[in-house]
This record gives C-alpha cells, sequence and structure tokens, in this order.
C-alpha cells in the first residue's frame, strides 16, 4: 500500500496528516472526532535524562508496550512488530493509541518515549484526557534522532487526574516517514507521583482546627476512611499511638487484603 493509500484510509475514519519540516502532524478522532470543546496540548521540548524515579517527588513509571498500541482503522495491515517487540508502519508512516491506567489523585509530570530514528521530529506522542462530550490534551512533544532511547519532556507537565470518573487517558504516537529511515518506537512511560488532597474549608475535629501544622493530613486520614479520630468529635494529635491502632491505619490506609 502506497502511503497516498494509507492516508486516504485514515481520512476515510477520521484521521489527516500533514508533514511539515520532518514532522508529523495528526489529527485523529481522539481530537476531533467527539461532540463538545476540545483543547490542544501544550507542547514540550525534550531531554534525554530520564527523571529520578526515587527521592522526595516518589515517582512511579507506568509503562505501556509498544505491542499494546494498535491503529484504529481495523482493516489496517500495515503495523509491524519488529524485533525487540517495537512498532512500525510498513510504509513508514501512520498513528497508534492505547489506553494507561493511573490512579485517581496522581499527578503526572513526565512522558518518556522510547524509539529509533535517524532524523529529528518524525516520532510524536500525545497524552490526552477523553471525557464526557470533549477530548483534552495535557502534553505532547517530538522525538529526537537516536537509536533506540529515550525522549522526555524537559519541564514537569504538572497535570492532575481528579478521579477516573467519566474519563479516560488515551496515549497517541505518531510515525512519519519522512526520513532516510522509517522509524520505529518500543514504548511510552508516564510518570507520575501521589499528593495528599487539599484540606476542606472547615475543621472536622475539635482539637485539630484549620491553623493545625498537621490539619491537612488528619482531613486526609479521616476523608479516606483511615480514622474516625478518638471519640467526642476530637482526634487526639498529642495521644500515644498503639501497635493494634497503628494495624488499624497501615490496613485501611494500604487497603491490605490477601484470599484466605
Amino acid at each position: 500500500m502506497t502511503r497516498a493509500e494509507r492516508v486516504a484510509r485514515f481520512l476515510a475514519a477520521g484521521v489527516s496528516f500533514s508533514v511539515c519540516a520532518g514532522t508529523l502532524h495528526a489529527q485523529s478522532p481522539l481530537a476531533a472526532g467527539r461532540e463538545g470543546p476540545r483543547r490542544e496540548p501544550p507542547r514540550f521540548a525534550t531531554t534525554r535524562r530520564a527523571p529520578d524515579e526515587f527521592g522526595t517527588l516518589q515517582y512511579t513509571a507506568t509503562t505501556v508496550s509498544a505491542v499494546a498500541f494498535n491503529s484504529l482503522d481495523p482493516s489496517d495491515t500495515d503495523v509491524l512488530s519488529q524485533g525487540g517487540l517495537s512498532r512500525a508502519f510498513a510504509d513508514g508512516s501512520g498513528s497508534l493509541y492505547a489506553s494507561v491506567n493511573i490512579p485517581a489523585g496522581a499527578i503526572i509530570d513526565y512522558i518518556g518515549l522510547e524509539s529509533y530514528s535517524f532524523c529529528e521530529g518524525v516520532v510524536d506522542v500525545e497524552l490526552w484526557e477523553v471525557g464526557a462530550g470533549s477530548t483534552s490534551g495535557i502534553a505532547t512533544f517530538s522525538s529526537t534522532a537516536h537509536g533506540y532511547g529515550a525522549d522526555f519532556n524537559a519541564t514537569p507537565i504538572g497535570w492532575h487526574l481528579p478521579s477516573n470518573t467519566s474519563r479516560a487517558l488515551a496515549i497517541q504516537v505518531d510515525l512519519s516517514n519522512a526520513c532516510v529511515n522509517w522509524p520505529y518506537f518500543s514504548w511510552v512511560e508516564i510518570w507520575w507521583r501521589r499528593v495528599v488532597s487539599d484540606p476542606p474549608q472547615s475543621a472536622t475535629f475539635n482539637d485539630v482546627p484549620t491553623d493545625h501544622p498537621f490539619f491537612q493530613f488528619v482531613e486526609a486520614l479521616n476523608a479516606s476512611g483511615v480514622t474516625g479520630g478518638c471519640g467526642n468529635n476530637n482526634y487526639c494529635p498529642d495521644a500515644p499511638l498503639t501497635r493494634g491502632q497503628m494495624a488499624v491505619f497501615l490496613s485501611k490506609a494500604l487497603g491490605l487484603h490477601w484470599p484466605y
């Protein structure tokens, strides 16, 4: 199948492409095929240095392998699985999509794109939030030229996922044949961290007012059902913690469960 035939097939599916200065720009059903408002994702500069996975921010990297990505066109037979389980297109260009699951309340700071290309800007990655009636871009960037290796956005994204209700996250990877060699990609990494929810406007416990240094954290324990205080609408923040109470706190907070 020629590139023109492939583009025509994607146009029939509601996908349009344009190649400019070696970079593939795609407008997919994720971006254009839904009713309601749409916000384009901010574009980030890239870096080859991976973020620190450990430290004060406690990052977790969720990896989506290339073999989890698929074309939106069910009749598309150009998607190839190469050695190392990378993805490529037989004619060098096209778009692939996959979903990703991130815990509610997390903040997404970095995206990693593992790819191989002799030219800069021929592999694009976009992270989308798909809601009820709208599609919103979270972040996007283009790869640099290198052998198999990862690009990351150079500055934190800082996007907060408030909940997983009535929304989903989707990843779009675009490959362009505007290069001497066709590109491949192997996986996408989503780097996220957990945060404590903002405190309410009023205090739940009499002995932990809004100006108490532990107010936000006590309210988080109460709101999540880890503890209901020590009685009489108090939390007893200065009381010692027994090993039994510690067991309740940790078991509820971590959701400890195992089959009998």
